[in-house]
């Protein structure tokens, strides 16, 4: 299998919101979220998303856990780890043996 490199990043940006119901309104400050997954598209015009995944098959092409957020709303990208791998064939030595020994088991 090919190995599959993808930047992960952070990404700061405003959130909209909305209530329901009639209320007066009151000015309130915006919530600033703080985003963290692979970089999978970098918005290159104005309407465009950056897009986030926390997860990806890389011999599916298939992303879990996707985020888009509107271009106009992003205060910061932060590069976090350039071009690590997202997934990889697992064998007897990857460093996990321990897993089934910490497992609890049913009473």
């Amino acid at each position: 299998m090919k190995q599959c490199l993808h930047d992960l990043v952070s990404v700061s940006w405003i959130d909209a919101d909305e209530e329901s119901g009639w209320a007066t309104y009151t000015k309130k400050p915006a919530w600033v979220i703080h985003s963290v997954g692979y970089l999978v598209e970098r918005p290159k015009l104005k309407n465009d998303f950056v897009v986030l995944a926390n997860s990806h098959l890389p011999d599916t092409g298939c992303w879990s856990g996707l985020s888009r957020i509107p271009r106009g709303m992003i205060l910061s990208i932060t590069t976090l780890l350039k071009k690590i791998p997202c997934g990889g064939e697992i064998n007897e030595n990857s460093g996990n043996s321990g897993y089934a020994s910490k497992a609890s088991s049913p009473d």
